[in-house]
C-alpha cells in the first residue's frame, strides 16, 4: 500500500485537519463547526438594515448602512462555506470579519446611550468571534 491512501481518505470530499476538542469546549465544538451562529448574526445585521438611521436619536451610535449590510453578505458567505463542508475556512471567515467589525464598531457601540440592535450586533459578534475563533486557532491544524 505503498503511496496509497486509505480507503476512508479516498471516500471523504474533504480531508480532515481538525482535532477533536476536550473539555470545555468540547460542547461548543459541534456549533462552532456549523452555520447556525453566523447565519443568525448575518440574518440580524440584514434584518437592521431595515431600520432607519433616523429612528435612532442622534447622541445614539448606530452603525452606517453600508456597513450593516456588507457585513450581512459577508456573515451569510462564512455560514455558506461552512455549510458546504469547509469548517477550517468557513470558521476564518467567520473570525475574520467578526474581529473586523468589532475593530470598527466595539468602542462606539458600547458608550450610553445604548440602543437594543446595536449592542446585539455587538454581543453576537464578540460570541461569534469568540466561537470560530476558537475554532480555527486552536483546532484546525
Amino acid at each position: 500500500m505503498e503511496g496509497k491512501e486509505s480507503p476512508e481518505r479516498v471516500n471523504s470530499p474533504i480531508p480532515s485537519t481538525s482535532k477533536t476538542a476536550s473539555g470545555v469546549f468540547s460542547s461548543f465544538q459541534p456549533y462552532a463547526r456549523s452555520k447556525g451562529p453566523i447565519l443568525g448574526l448575518g440574518t440580524l445585521f440584514a434584518a437592521s438594515a431595515v431600520v432607519p438611521s433616523t429612528v435612532v436619536r442622534p447622541d445614539v451610535y448606530f452603525p452606517p448602512y453600508l456597513h450593516r449590510v456588507g457585513f450581512s453578505l459577508v456573515f451569510g458567505g462564512a455560514a455558506y462555506v461552512l455549510a458546504a463542508g469547509d469548517a477550517r475556512n468557513g470558521s476564518g471567515i467567520a473570525t475574520a470579519w467578526s474581529l473586523t467589525y468589532l475593530f470598527l464598531h466595539l468602542r462606539r457601540s458600547l458608550r450610553p446611550p445604548f440602543y437594543p440592535i446595536t449592542l446585539a450586533m455587538t454581543t453576537g459578534t464578540a460570541a461569534c468571534a469568540a466561537l470560530y475563533g476558537t475554532e480555527y486557532f486552536m483546532y484546525q491544524t
